[in-house]
């Protein structure tokens, strides 16, 4: 389950050149500008394999606003727009729930490319080797706070789990995020009290990843401050925070947590973004 927030990436893809290269990059740290490129050849791969055409080059111009390795969801959109975009360029005509199931195939789970497709609050699977989601719309009362702190944090790196869960544990995680589905569903605010918290990922995470040691500190002072809840978004180093009121209190709140562990952090406030991916 993911939600879609209203900070976009904006990608152009061309069919010129020699070979599939950026041509032009804004708003990117130098030291992930290859890993991009590399996100971009293996979705343009993983596209015509599966489509079954003979792979062609392309230029991408990329403008990012969205952190890599904050757990925001910015290589989902990376590799959404290379596959959507191919898909257009073409005239393939593979279908909107095909291109999000070759995504989850690339990202290793569908949560971030379902809702980023088709956003708002999207629950997501691959059922019996097809792609299966319910979404709804969410109302843009709710603040989204996200306070990420300038240490990165890769995926792959932060699968530090354990091989076996302890079934207090996953009951515990499943009931809430069951009943937080079903509050979101409804608009049931005053019943998401105590429903963002888990036991399967955060703690783990916690801590085996310094950048996420205040992970519950920051939490605690959003909530403090006025937040319905809040969690560790993706797997880190974002704290987000959702709030009906108080929105520059609560980031301030989280910010001064993480500036208690001597931290740095930049603070977005985000609305859900209800349309998903356009192209123009």
């Amino acid at each position: 389950m993911a939600i879609a927030l209203n900070r976009h990436n904006y990608i152009d893809l061309e069919l010129i050149g020699s070979k599939t290269e950026l041509i032009q990059i804004q708003g990117i740290d130098p030291a992930f500008k290859d890993m991009c490129l590399e996100m971009f050849k293996a979705a343009s791969s993983h596209f015509h394999q599966r489509a079954g055409l003979e792979e062609i080059p392309f230029a991408i111009r990329f403008e990012n606003h969205i952190p890599i390795a904050r757990g925001l969801g910015s290589s989902a959109t990376i590799r959404l727009a290379a596959l959507h975009g191919l898909n257009q360029l073409r005239k393939t005509g593979v279908l909107s729930e095909t291109i999000v199931q070759w995504a989850s195939e690339l990202e290793a789970c569908s949560d971030n490319v379902a809702a980023s497709f088709f956003g708002g609050m999207t629950a997501s699977g691959i059922i019996n080797n097809r792609l299966v989601y319910q979404r709804c719309d969410v109302p843009n009362d709710i603040d989204f706070v996200a306070v990420s702190p300038s240490t990165p944090v890769e995926t792959d790196k932060a699968r530090v789990f354990p091989d076996l869960i302890p079934r207090k544990d996953a009951i515990y995680t499943l009931s809430r995020g069951i009943l937080l589905a079903m509050a979101f569903a409804s608009r049931d605010y005053a019943a998401m009290e105590n429903l963002f918290e888990d036991r399967l990922h955060q703690p783990y995470r916690q801590k085996s990843i310094p950048a996420l040691n205040p992970l519950y500190e920051v939490i605690q002072a959003a909530q403090k401050a006025g937040a319905l809840g809040g969690y560790l978004s993706g797997s880190g180093s974002t704290v987000m925070a959702l709030t009906l009121k108080n929105r520059e209190e609560v980031a301030q709140a989280m910010q001064n947590a993480f500036a208690n562990y001597d931290m740095d952090s930049e603070c977005r406030v985000m609305k859900a973004d209800n349309q998903g991916i356009q192209i123009v």
